[in-house]
């Protein structure tokens, strides 16, 4: 049994011999642009794409910050550990133990970075690797 093609392929070579749009894609386009709005759809309005940037804008900035605050903290505590947990820098009971002392601290007025066991290793890795903090 042969498969059906898929329809990018079919518009494809109907398009395939025109440099550029031709007048009946135009019409076309304009058709289902007033199709769309019979149906209900409406196009997204240019205020609400501005504003899922600036949220978007805001998130990556807000993971930005966290992550620095999770670096600094995760590197004061790393120095205050025991010797045996910090020879054992990629370790469980390494990251558990500054998510531990993390936890500690109150966290009324600031807001605490979001950390998991995983992002604890990684910080300590990262800060291994580039030297900073001494780590």
């Amino acid at each position: 049994m042969k498969k059906p093609k898929p329809l990018v392929e079919i518009f494809a070579e109907l398009l395939d011999p025109y440099g550029t749009p031709p007048e009946f894609l135009q019409e076309l386009r304009g058709v289902l642009h007033e199709a769309a709005k019979r149906a209900g759809w409406r196009p997204p309005s240019a205020q609400e794409q501005l504003r899922q940037h600036a949220a978007a804008r805001g998130r990556k900035i807000q993971r930005g910050h966290d992550l620095a605050h999770r670096r600094l903290l995760t590197a004061s505590f790393f120095k205050q550990l025991p010797r045996r947990l910090q020879s054992k820098h990629g370790s469980l009971a390494t990251a558990q133990a500054i998510i531990r002392r993390i936890e500690e601290l109150p966290w009324d007025k600031v807001r605490k970075p979001p950390m998991t066991v995983r992002t604890i290793q990684a910080d300590i890795q990262f800060l291994r690797e580039t030297g900073n903090f001494f780590i």
